[in-house]
């Protein structure tokens, strides 16, 4: 965190201002100048700056053994994707597409009563999950009302770097933020918008508590001659005297509280550490004969692999036996989310491939020859192109 370059005179903070109340510009954050140095936080400001993991956090084969907390599994030549298929019968197609076209108003029970089915073909979809934990940690100044009580500044020692403060996730594979108060970094000083008084001067009435009231021009008298003239019923009641409306604004007192100091008159400013803990998901669909792969990651598989570990190794080839695409999509997916996590800690990867069984049935009705689809263990029906859709009976021919 530490730079040779300093952060006084700084000029960062232009797009931090802001027109107040009295139209004064200021800035909404304090002053740089005005916070302490604080030893490998030099360069900081009050914008987020990520602090990539040190050595040995970055090397993957250097890894504190101690962190591998989720445990692992390994397949063997005996653990494959190749498994028994469930096997589809006639009946239970046929079944399964009148229950579909039930369900759809428009559409005709002949094709589904009458076609032929010519084929059945039992395959799998292999829905290719991963998931990749990491650690990400921010930091930046941060400032709050200071109400009094001690402070955790300098004086009570070193300020630890972002990656030894400890931090630790509610639970794995979930995203979850934690803003953290880097020891030793408070001090307090004086608000910069109110300069340490808890209020300033109202802008409405210029400090005066009153303005002039535009009812009676000031004179505290309505319409009338003489001693027939009544008091204004509008600053009749002013607590600043006949002539005088009272200030809405501040009311009356001439003075507004603080808002960034909340009347305090002071403001703790510390270094604060952000540690942000994301999950990254890659997928990939392979097989189902040209099922679309988004109606096979909405139904129910079986798990046929799953595993965990600090960082995986790609699915073998083979494992969906000739057709390799499953493997060279899990090699890809886990490179490209280590290349995307360059200045993050790796914590955890885990990987799963879901099988869905798809059922392609081959069928003819009348002259047109047609396929739909059974998949998932709910028993989904996909009829893409299924030849009465419509009230009026058309036909595709």
């Amino acid at each position: 965190m530490s730079s040779n370059k300093g952060r006084r005179g700084s000029t960062r903070f232009s797009s931090r201002r802001r027109k107040c109340e009295d139209g004064e510009i200021i800035s909404s954050t304090p002053p740089l100048e005005v916070l302490d140095l604080v030893a490998g936080y030099e360069a900081l400001t009050f914008d987020s700056v990520s602090v990539p993991p040190p050595v040995p956090y970055g090397e993957f084969e250097l890894l504190d053994p101690s962190q591998q907390i989720f445990g692992t599994w390994t397949p063997t030549n005996e653990n494959n994707l190749r498994l028994s298929i469930p096997q589809m019968t006639e009946s239970m197609a046929k079944d399964a597409l009148m229950g579909y076209v039930k369900g759809h108003c428009c559409w005709g029970l002949g094709p589904a009563k009458r076609m032929t089915l010519s084929s059945i073909r039992d395959v799998y979809a292999y829905h290719y999950i991963l998931h990749t934990f990491t650690e990400k940690r921010e930091a930046r100044w941060a400032w709050a009302p200071h109400a009094g009580g001690d402070i955790d500044g300098m004086v009570h020692g070193v300020s630890p770097s972002p990656w030894d403060i400890p931090a630790t996730p509610s639970r794995p594979f979930h995203n979850e933020v934690k803003a953290f108060e880097v020891p030793h970094t408070a001090s307090v000083k004086p608000c910069h918008r109110c300069r340490g008084a808890g209020t300033f001067g109202c802008p409405n009435c210029h400090g005066k508590g009153w303005s002039r009231c535009l009812a009676c021009h000031g004179e505290g008298f309505g319409l009338g001659v003489g001693e027939s003239r009544e008091r204004c019923i509008v600053c009749n009641a002013s607590s600043h005297g006949h002539g005088r409306q009272d200030c809405c604004r501040c009311g009356a007192k001439g003075r507004i509280s603080c808002a960034v100091c909340d009347t305090y008159g002071q403001l703790k400013c510390f270094i604060q550490l952000t540690v942000s803990w994301k999950v990254t998901v890659g997928e990939h669909v392979s097989g189902g004969e040209n099922l679309s792969p988004d109606l096979i990651r909405q139904v129910e598989g079986q798990i046929g692999l799953e595993e965990t570990g600090v960082r995986l190794t790609a699915l073998p080839a083979g494992i969906m036996g000739p057709d390799d695409s499953l493997a060279t999509a899990s090699a890809q997916l886990i490179n490209q989310h280590l290349e995307n996590s360059a200045d993050t800690l790796l914590l955890a990867q885990r990987h799963q491939v879901r099988m869905v069984p798809v059922a392609v049935i081959d069928y003819q009705w009348k002259r047109y020859q047609g396929k739909y689809y059974i998949y998932g263990l709910e028993k989904q029906v996909s009829a893409p192109k299924y030849p009465q859709t419509c009230c009026c009976g058309c036909t595709i021919i």
